[in-house]
């Protein structure tokens, strides 16, 4: 069952005029290509699936595409949300910006608390990746749902004794298609994804 586009965590959110423009379009250059490929987009029922987001600076809050906007070839500005922060404790996300954040913001928030030098984080699915990544012994959340507590442990797990960096890249088990690739820029987490695209039609 495809378990996909519901916001799971509780959500403070202001609504604001396009904020952080620059980083809106850094990934959509990225998104563009992903999209062409399918690897974001929507299901015949209409949900989408696939987020991407960069973060701010140097701080904790990052830039992220907006919730249910896999279908849309193109992301102007007012597509995207401005994460300021996560309470993983209340499990509440703190946004503003002209649109909602994706429902997988706090998997993405996780990703950036695990070392400061990660600057962004791809979601994408794809039934073959995310078969051949369960298949070939790449690191894996456990069967739990995507957007809850459960997940966030999960992830935290899998990178506890492990360099993030030398590994960066897991499959979602319990998240029918969802794969995570992220790095210390846009370009090293899209070349991840595209390393174990060609790993798979070898």
């Amino acid at each position: 069952m495809i378990d996909e586009g519901v916001v799971k965590y509780s959500l403070k959110y202001n609504q604001t005029d396009e904020i952080a423009v620059k980083e809106c379009k850094k990934i959509e250059n990225v998104r563009a290509r992903l999209f062409s490929l399918g690897l974001i987009g929507a299901y015949s029922d209409g949900v989408g699936f696939g987020n991407i987001s960069v973060r701010y600076k140097k701080k904790d809050s990052f830039v992220i595409t907006a919730t249910q906007t896999g279908e849309l070839p193109k992301l102007s500005p007012r597509y995207y949300s401005f994460v300021k922060k996560v309470d993983f404790k209340k499990f509440r996300t703190y946004a503003i910006g002209p649109s909602r954040p994706s429902s997988e913001a706090i998997t993405h928030a996780c990703i950036y608390s695990l070392d400061k030098d990660i600057k962004a984080v791809i979601h994408i699915h794809n039934e073959k990746i995310w078969d051949y990544m369960l298949k070939n012994d790449y690191l894996s959340t456990n069967d739990t749902p995507y957007g809850t507590p459960e997940m966030v442990e999960d992830v935290k797990n899998i990178y506890k004794n492990i360099d993030p960096f030398l590994n960066n890249a897991f499959v979602m088990k319990g998240h029918f298609e969802g794969i995570v690739t992220f790095g210390k820029s846009l370009k090293d987490a899209e070349k991840t994804l595209y390393e174990i695209i060609k790993k798979l039609l070898k």
